[in-house]
C-alpha cells in the first residue's frame, strides 16, 4: 500500500547525519566520486534488505487465496517497534555534530562502508517495506514499489548529489542551511511520524487479531 509506504519512507528520509556527511563530501576534493561511492553503499544496503524483506513477509502468510495479507502480529510487532523507536528518540539527548575531519582520510572502500552503515534500515523504512508487503501486488509492481520507497529513503543524499552537478557552490551552502534546520526540527518530525504510524499499526494489528 503506497498510501502507507510513501509517508513512512519520507519520515525515514529525515536523517540529518547523512545530510551533514554529504555536505562534507561535496565541499572537499573529488566531491562527486566520493559522494557517489557513499551513495552506492547506501543503495546496496537499502535494496539488499528491501527486496528479501518484502518477499519473505509476503510468503510468511498462508498461501491460500483467502489469506492475501501479512499476519496481523507483524503489524503489531512493527507498530510496537516504531513506538519504542519514537520514545528512544524523544528521551535520547540531542547529539552534537560529529567532527567531519575524522572522515577526511576515508578511501573509497571506507566511504562505501559508511554508506552501508549509515543506511542500515531504520524502523520507519522497515515499516514502509511492510506496507508494500501487505499489498500483495504483482512481482513487478512490488519490486518497483521497493525501489520507489528506497529512493525516497535516500533523498537527503540523492538531491544534493544531483544538484551539485549543476550548482556546485550553491548546493553546498543550501545543504548546510537545510542541515541546520533539520538539527532543530528533525527529531520532532521523526517522533511524530514514528509514533503516529506505530500507533496505527498497533491498532490495525489488534483489530485483526480480535
Amino acid at each position: 500500500m503506497l498510501s502507507e509506504a510513501v509517508p513512512a519512507a519520507f519520515g525515514a528520509a529525515i536523517y540529518p547525519p547523512a545530510l551533514l556527511f554529504i555536505a562534507f563530501l561535496l565541499a572537499n576534493p573529488r566531491p562527486r566520486r566520493r559522494a557517489l561511492t557513499f551513495l552506492i553503499g547506501a543503495v546496496f544496503i537499502t535494496l539488499g534488505v528491501g527486496f528479501p524483506f518484502v518477499l519473505v513477509l509476503q510468503r510468511s502468510g498462508a498461501e491460500s487465496p483467502k489469506h492475501r495479507t501479512v499476519p496481523p502480529w507483524i503489524d503489531l510487532a512493527i507498530g510496537i517497534l516504531l513506538v519504542a523507536f519514537a520514545l528512544v528518540v524523544y528521551f535520547r539527548p540531542p547529539r552534537g555534530p560529529k567532527a567531519a575531519k575524522k572522515h577526511r582520510k576515508l578511501g573509497l572502500i571506507g566511504l562505501l562502508a559508511v554508506g552501508i552503515f549509515m543506511y542500515s534500515p531504520s524502523p520507519l523504512y522497515l515499516a514502509s517495506l511492510h506496507s508494500i508487503a501487505k499489498a500483495h501486488t504483482s512481482l513487478l509492481v512490488t519490486l518497483l514499489s521497493i525501489i520507489l520507497v528506497a529512493a525516497i529513503y535516500m533523498l537527503l543524499i540523492e538531491i544534493p548529489i544531483i544538484a551539485h552537478l549543476v550548482w556546485p557552490d550553491s548546493t553546498v551552502r543550501g545543504v548546510t542551511a537545510v542541515n541546520t534546520w533539520l538539527a532543530k526540527h528533525g527529531r520532532t518530525i521523526i517522533i511524530i511520524v514514528a509514533a503516529g504510524f506505530g500507533i496505527y499499526l498497533i491498532s490495525s494489528g489488534i483489530a485483526h487479531l480480535m
